[in-house]
């Protein structure tokens, strides 16, 4: 009896992390600034290619993409779910890209060359 009761702190940890992890909080949302894959949650990377890394889903379809973020098609062939916004919605070093994709979504800034 008394190692169920010891158990019993155990479990109910247990499960309110389940809980966490089943409705995704904590983690960022597509677009968000990371450093690690495990930062952006199940089924998404980190794009530490770009500043700040980019959460993201590669070799996304259309409507595919989680909820604010929308599919898009890059000239390289490559899709992947990008963040959407609105005029200036975006963080430090990223544009609202209104004219390459079905939706307005935040990209990198491109430098000047």
């Amino acid at each position: 009896m008394r190692r169920a009761l010891a158990r019993l702190p155990i479990l109910s940890l247990a499960l309110t992390g389940l809980t966490a992890l089943s409705t995704g909080c904590g983690f960022n949302e597509i677009g968000d600034e990371c450093s690690t894959n495990t930062q952006c949650g199940t089924g998404r990377i980190c794009d530490r290619t770009s500043k700040g890394g980019y959460c993201t889903v590669p070799d996304c379809e259309a409507d595919s993409c989680p909820e604010n973020s929308v599919c898009v098609e890059f000239t390289n062939g490559q899709s992947w779910c990008m963040g959407l916004c609105d005029e200036g919605e975006c963080r430090d070093g990223y544009v609202c890209d209104e004219d390459n994709g079905p939706a307005p979504f935040c990209r990198e800034r491109r430098s000047a060359q």
